[in-house]
């Protein structure tokens, strides 16, 4: 169990490939631009293809989770392979269209402005969950009662959430704040010589007249 959770989650190359399809998606986006209308057929069809893989990502794995299901290590399987590429391509298609103008409620319902403070916090809090579990599984030496609280451990998301939120502000912000910086002072760097160059040859052109 162990060495799929290393497998799964830490290595890079086992998760390579959801990383190259968010890159391909990056492009697509610059490729055709904001306000890229799509017709009503290739719409629903869309739609239809991405609630199919959601179905498969989410609620077709459910099984696992039954108290009478038998392990059986082709659906843990096929579930570590592809559930990811099936989630990925879910998001993917709710990307697109709400980038391209198409998304409709989805695109609103996604565009609220609370989900802002989430992604500011969703690097470090998948960072920092796993050290979290881990401390609390290690601690444990005795057998637990099962319970809600097992499930939904408010402390133990707490936990998380401010580990999460310290990483942030502490870490996360200021090294993007210097990343920022440096980007702008190139671009400003390269800039520069072309336009005093633009200028040069304006100010030549000027003078031959």
């Amino acid at each position: 169990m162990y060495d799929t959770a290393d497998y799964s989650y830490i290595l890079p190359t086992h998760r390579l490939t959801v990383y190259i399809m968010g890159i391909l998606l990056g492009y697509c986006l610059r490729y055709v631009g904001r306000n890229y209308p799509l017709k009503s057929g290739h719409l629903k069809l869309g739609w239809i293809v991405a609630i199919g893989f959601f179905y498969e990502a989410f609620i077709h794995p459910s099984k696992m989770g039954d108290i009478d299901y038998v392990y059986n290590a082709s659906d843990a399987a096929n579930y570590a392979a592809f559930a990811p590429i099936y989630w990925c391509i879910f998001f993917s298609w709710i990307i697109f269209v709400s980038y391209t103008g198409n998304g409709g409620v989805v695109s609103s319902l996604f565009s609220w402005k609370g989900f802002i403070v989430c992604t500011r916090l969703s690097y470090t809090f998948y960072l920092t969950q796993f050290p979290v579990f881990f401390y609390n599984v290690g601690s444990h030496r005795s057998a637990l009662e099962y319970s809600f609280g097992l499930i939904v451990n408010i402390k133990e998301i707490l936990a998380i959430i401010m580990v999460s939120v310290a990483l942030t502000l502490a870490v996360e912000m200021p090294f993007n704040n210097i990343r920022t910086s440096f980007v702008k002072k190139s671009r400003r760097e390269t800039e520069s010589p072309t336009a005093a160059a633009a200028v040069g040859g304006d100010t030549e052109s000027r003078r031959n007249r």
